[in-house]
């Protein structure tokens, strides 16, 4: 496997070292500048989410989580490699390391597991800030950041970044969540990613499956500076917060569906 470069500004930076393995810190933002294929990169990773790009013998943790929860993404690493080495398929293992990692945040945190199901009383705790109402088409869309451990805890092991009530069934229909933690300069492309396939769930009807690269896609143009840029920006330059507002002028939703669901 040929080497890649780590990306510029990666700030990596040594946790701890354990039996051979050894956990960094990285800045997540930059490794999801790198390429569209990188732009998945979330909580953690090791060399088999990225190939050429992360060591074998590291396991790479997005920076603003590491002080809460970088036990639980170590021990989800160590389970997901020790499962690999005794020939379990990459979808075994994942599944083994998270029961791995649910087990431990449970005893720690003292969270019960409420799972994937419609959850009618969410804890206050879970909401910290609101950060734009967008007018959608239909009703109001109240974006939340939320405390992305307290929802790892307590709806999805594997939550990262962001998600919308046509995914999982605990999140209102009317909000979107992005974790707090996330870089406030890259709080605009998830809010973008997630309002998008919110509607491409809803009103073109794709499955989550179908809708998530089509917003992967465009969420990595826009950090490009990419079309379709020029419908959420007056003149090119990096999205912003303020933009936000015209996602749901329908040109942006249409060029979407043009370009991605009618090809």
């Amino acid at each position: 496997m040929t080497r890649r470069r780590a990306p510029t500004g990666l700030k990596k930076r040594l946790v701890f070292r354990q039996n051979g393995t050894s956990m960094y810190s990285v800045d997540s933002f930059a490794v999801r500048r790198v390429s569209r294929e990188d732009e998945e990169f979330t909580n953690y990773a090791i060399d088999e989410d990225f190939p050429g790009l992360i060591p074998p013998d590291e396991v790479w943790v997005s920076a603003p989580l590491v002080d809460r929860e970088a036990l639980f993404f170590f021990a989800n690493a160590l389970a997901r490699r020790q499962a690999l080495a005794k020939g379990r398929s990459s979808d075994a293992a994942y599944e083994a390391a998270l029961e791995v990692e649910r087990s431990l945040r449970t005893s720690i945190e003292g969270v019960a597991f409420h799972g994937g199901k419609r959850d009618t009383h969410t804890p206050k705790e879970i909401y910290q800030e609101r950060y734009i109402v967008l007018e959608d088409d239909r009703a109001p869309v109240t974006v939340w950041l939320i405390d992305g451990c307290l929802a790892r805890d307590r709806y999805k092991t594997d939550y990262a970044e962001g998600g919308h009530g046509y995914v999982y069934p605990w999140v209102p229909r009317d909000e979107i969540w992005a974790e707090q933690t996330l870089d406030r300069g890259e709080l605009p492309f998830i809010v973008v990613h997630e309002y998008l396939e919110r509607r491409l769930m809803r009103d073109a009807k794709l499955e989550y499956d179908v809708a998530h690269p089509i917003c992967s896609e465009v969420e990595y143009r826009l950090r490009e500076r990419s079309e379709p840029i020029s419908l959420l920006c007056s003149r090119p330059r990096r999205l912003e917060k303020r933009d936000l507002h015209r996602l749901a002028d329908p040109a942006f939703y249409e060029y979407a569906v043009r370009h991605y669901v009618e090809k």
